[in-house]
């Protein structure tokens, strides 16, 4: 259930670099000539994104563990092609958990993808005791 309006952040313009995008193939058995499905992740660790992620997750004195994930295309990733994301974070509170949902545009402002990540936030209080 949510407990706080989403955050909107964004556009933030992409790139499918084309060494990382093989090497990302080589990683999870692509084929080194198309662009692998799940490589928007690689877009979700943008540093200003990250740090918004992080500053969330601080306020609720809590560390992010990846729960899920979901790529939906309309169209295929590009080699050398460069995209937008926009995207929307909710906060939920039962199960504690950060909800991302990104839309990737051409740049032709057409939709090419939707990406759904979750991430459960657990607590850091007895992170640290004895198991």
């Amino acid at each position: 259930m949510p407990t706080d309006p989403p955050i909107v952040f964004g556009p933030l313009r992409v790139h499918v670099d084309p060494v990382r995008a093989k090497a990302y193939a080589r990683e999870t058995g692509g084929d080194g000539q198309t662009v692998p499905l799940a490589y928007p992740a690689v877009w979700l660790t943008d540093p200003e994104l990250s740090t918004l992620l992080n500053d969330l997750c601080a306020a609720q004195d809590a560390i992010p563990v990846h729960e899920s994930q979901s790529f939906h295309y309309d169209q295929p990733l590009h080699v050398g092609e460069d995209y937008d994301i926009h995207i929307e974070i909710r906060r939920e509170e039962t199960p504690p958990r950060l909800i991302i949902e990104a839309t990737v545009l051409n740049m032709h402002k057409t939709q090419v993808a939707k990406i759904d990540a979750m991430l459960r936030l657990v607590p850091r209080a007895g992170l640290g005791a004895a198991v």
